[in-house]
């Protein structure tokens, strides 16, 4: 199972990072995207990534919205093979800590990345869903995945038409999250990705912890219960999803 979304340079896991590694390919995890969001994290995701490279960690690297006022031109890192996307980058109107035009602006010089060096985008996208699509149909050559999806269908399904995968976390797992449970049922598994966010957005069982890429395996069997499919199944399509996407299985 690929977990195509953590954070594993998070402070959280500066005391037993080598032990939650393992703890995940120990438990089925085969491959895992770190997702390095500002400047100052990308030569030590780099270092992660070669450090544990045994394990198969790979990374993206990119500026977040939340950090667009901070924006460092990624491209003297992005050839490097071990970097197998741009971002995590986009837009935040939640939190608003940088302003949209800069955050647009900014989001639309990564696309640009991403399309020159022909990498895929991993989204953030939070309560800017309008605007996310309007960009990314102006970049119709970018593809690349909306991460820790959190909108409707409609959107879901705006966002599969121009090319691009939905990224499911655990928050599915969640009691109120019936809206988002009801994107998964109606979605094809084909266009899913598996991601756990780690350290953030632990699944129920866990609420109130911390997360780690073990925990994938609750993401897939909720999935596997809301399309009424095994598990087995899910875990296969999504990897082979995330192979397509990152060409992390050559």
């Amino acid at each position: 199972m690929i977990d195509t979304h953590c954070h594993l340079l998070d402070s959280s896991f500066d005391k037993d990072r080598q032990e939650v590694i393992e703890r995940a390919f120990d438990k089925g995890i085969s491959c895992i995207i770190e997702i390095s969001e500002e400047p100052s994290l990308w030569q030590n995701s780099l270092k992660l990534c070669r450090d544990y490279q045994t394990y198969k960690i790979f990374c993206a690297i990119g500026v977040h919205p939340n950090h667009a006022d901070k924006y460092v031109d990624p491209s003297s890192l992005v050839e490097d093979k071990l970097v197998v996307g741009i971002g995590e980058c986009g837009l935040d109107y939640y939190r608003k800590y940088v302003d949209s035009k800069t955050q647009m602006d900014v989001f639309e010089r990564q696309l640009e990345i991403a399309e020159k060096y022909k990498k895929p985008v991993v989204v953030h996208c939070r309560k800017a869903e309008k605007d996310v699509y309007e960009i990314l149909c102006r970049q119709q050559n970018v593809k690349g995945v909306i991460h820790c999806f959190s909108s409707t269908l409609e959107f879901a399904e705006k966002f599969l038409q121009i090319g691009f995968y939905i990224g499911i976390d655990a928050p599915v797992t969640y009691p109120n999250a019936g809206e988002l449970r009801e994107v998964v049922r109606k979605i094809p598994l084909e266009r899913i990705l598996i991601e756990t966010d780690s350290p953030y957005l632990p699944p129920q069982q866990y609420r109130g912890k911390r997360n780690e890429p073990s925990y994938a395996e609750f993401v897939a069997e909720e999935i596997a219960r809301l399309k009424k499919i095994s598990v087995e199944t899910v875990i296969e399509v999504t990897d082979i999803n995330a192979e397509k996407l990152f060409k992390v299985g050559e």
